[in-house]
């Protein structure tokens, strides 16, 4: 496993001093090694999704946003639909898949399972620091697939829909195929829900159950390591959650969009030191070490859940994200966001001070798998897989 090392300052008291600590390269919630400007609050700012050649092609969005509604609780959202499109076909419909080792087109010229990318999106990708890993068995025994959200012909017997009601099940038809990936997502999203244990968040789970088959996250115990032998599935959920924010324009409002650090400064205490100054012995998340009245920004999309006042949290935002995780920000000097608001990556959510139980300025950030208390995870592997950290 690659470790990246860091020295980073721990807060104690008004003394900070370095730390170094190692990181390793995981998938979300794995890793345990543990004041300001005025503004009223802000009109709700909504997104739709992106239309047109950057993004998703006009005949595609209602489609993609009636399956991801069709799955309920807000488990799906059509830029996760719309991401996943664009990496398993580039939004093809009539693309096919090759067996590893023979050339990357179907017989009609077509893109591939394999790797359905342009040489563009393959450069942004390894720009990106996305990596595809040589072919491992459990590649080279992959079914072929086809259409535009490649399912092999096993599963479309078992899992395609008429979406159209035209009395026709046609994998090369995205009218069926898009409503089909999206019960699918949908129910590999509530089986992945069922296994907290696992390595990877539920989004995460069931994008590497759509291209590897949930047999085989049960037999990796989640989302298979970047450096393992199916890599490239690692890179393939990496690839579709960092694009899924690039799938969306703000609506009434002006965000940055795409994924964002909360704050610019250096990093303070790390997750999980331990300490009598927390109610649990452990941090339970990371601090950034920033002057009172320093711009908070929301990480990335997702829904304000909570704003205001919250005991020894001082004044905090809590936003569910489109993985369902959870991103909390403590100790505001200021609350700007307001709740039911959707945001962007670099939407100003509030000012960082010292309120609550906080020995001076600086932002807690905290990762958590629901929105309460005690819920919480690692943040690195989660802030590491949006390319926001090495």
């Amino acid at each position: 496993m690659r470790i990246a090392r860091w020295m980073v300052p721990v807060v104690v008291g008004a003394v900070v001093t370095p730390l170094s600590i190692g990181l390793g390269v995981l998938l979300l919630g794995t890793a345990d090694d543990s004041e300001a400007a005025g503004g009223d609050a802000p009109a709700p700012t909504g997104v739709e999704l992106k239309a047109g050649d950057v993004g998703v092609p006009l005949g595609y969005a209602k489609l993609l946003r009636d399956s991801a509604a069709r799955c309920g609780e807000k488990l799906l959202t059509a830029p996760v639909l719309a991401a996943q499109l664009k990496q398993e076909s580039n939004f093809n419909p009539r693309a096919g898949s090759v067996a590893v080792g023979e050339s990357s087109g179907s017989a009609d010229g077509e893109g591939s399972l394999t790797d359905p990318r342009t040489d563009e999106q393959r450069a942004a990708d390894g720009r990106a620091g996305g990596k595809r890993a040589e072919a491992s068995p459990s590649t080279a025994q992959r079914p072929l697939t086809r259409g535009i959200a490649q399912f092999s012909d096993a599963d479309w017997a078992a899992e395609g829909i008429d979406g159209d009601h035209d009395g026709v099940k046609d994998v090369l038809d995205p009218a069926d195929a898009i409503p089909s990936q999206g019960r699918k997502m949908c129910a590999l999203l509530r089986t992945a829900k069922r296994h907290p244990g696992y390595r990877g968040t539920p989004l995460e789970l069931a994008l590497a159950g759509y291209r590897l088959g949930w047999k085989a996250v049960e037999e990796y115990g989640g989302v298979p390591r970047a450096s393992g032998m199916d890599g490239e599935t690692y890179a393939y959920v990496a690839a579709v959650i960092r694009s899924s924010s690039q799938m969306v324009v703000p609506v009434g409002g002006d965000v940055s969009g795409g994924w964002t650090l909360p704050v610019e400064g250096p990093v303070g205490t790390p997750y999980h030191q331990r300490g009598s100054a927390w109610s649990t012995g452990v941090h339970t998340g990371i601090d950034f070490v920033v002057p009172t009245g320093t711009p908070v920004k929301a990480v990335g999309p997702g829904e304000v859940v909570a704003a205001g006042a919250e005991g020894d949290y001082g004044n905090q935002v809590v936003i569910r994200h489109q993985d369902g995780m959870y991103s909390q920000y403590a100790h505001l000097s200021e609350v700007k966001a307001v709740v039911g608001q959707s945001v962007q990556g670099g939407t100003l959510i509030g000012w960082s001070g010292a309120t609550g139980n906080a020995t001076g300025p600086h932002l807690h950030f905290e990762m958590r798998t629901g929105p309460a208390f005690g819920s919480d995870i690692s943040p690195v592997p989660w802030l590491r897989v949006r390319g926001l950290i090495v």
